[in-house]
């Protein structure tokens, strides 16, 4: 449901390829089955590329997709033509660990409900965020609490690679990260990205699920960025 807009825009133009991750869908292919790090769940997004015979490919996440996707063009950067993150998580300060721990101790005591809505109101506070909030919480909501765990013990894998990752993609110039002014929660852990990173697009009025708070301006800039390597709405263009 977080790309239900963009999915509508950009399938008259691309090819769309979407993945259910592990614990998301209609699959029972189940994350706490699987080891818990960001090479299992790379490894298998690449099998159905490779199924499909894919060489290369414009890859996007959202959220903490975007940290799969960061590993994926870390991984297989051969096989990776740009990629786009919406709503990028970046460096894992002491509070993302600290409110990824909170979220899992209160999973076995109180219902998933109310623990993600608790996760929504800190990470989307904003009354204009609602609507974007609202489809976020129905996504999560189908996740099982043992699969939700599991998947936070997973992001809290990533800091092992990301002195790594930031020493080799060093500018990223073929990716673009799409950032809502109003995500307060997850900019300040994206200074150093945003020092860093040749693509930076900030979108108005919009929190960390820009891709609903506002779709069209996301729209643009994902088709401008695929078609050009850049955008006019840069913040860190030379």
């Amino acid at each position: 449901s977080n790309w239900v807009y963009q999915v509508r825009y950009l399938k008259k133009k691309y090819d769309l390829l979407l993945i259910e991750l592990p614990s998301h869908g209609r699959k029972k292919f189940n994350m706490s089955e699987l080891e818990l790090n960001f090479d299992t769940v790379s490894k298998k997004i690449m099998e159905v590329v490779d199924h499909l015979g894919i060489d290369k490919a414009t890859f996007a996440g959202i959220s903490v997709g975007t940290l799969i996707i960061k590993h994926i063009a870390f991984t297989y950067p051969e096989r990776v033509d740009k990629y786009i993150l919406v709503g990028p998580v970046g460096k894992f300060t002491l509070l993302l660990k600290t409110a990824i721990r909170l979220t899992m101790f209160l999973l076995p005591i109180l219902p998933l409900k109310l623990v993600l809505t608790l996760v929504c109101l800190v990470v989307m506070p904003y009354k204009s965020l609602a609507y974007g909030r609202n489809l976020f919480l129905n996504s999560a909501r189908r996740v099982a609490p043992k699969e939700f765990a599991a998947w936070c013990k997973v992001l809290l894998s990533f800091p092992k690679i990301q002195k790594d990752y930031v020493e080799t993609m060093k500018e990223e110039p073929n990716g673009l990260y799409v950032v809502g002014e109003l995500d307060h929660f997850f900019l300040t852990m994206l200074k150093s990205d945003m020092k860093r990173v040749k693509n930076l697009a900030i979108v108005k009025n919009a929190g960390h699920i820009c891709s609903i708070d506002q779709y069209e301006a996301v729209n643009d800039l994902i088709i401008e960025f695929q078609e050009t390597g850049t955008v006019k709405n840069n913040k860190n263009s030379k």
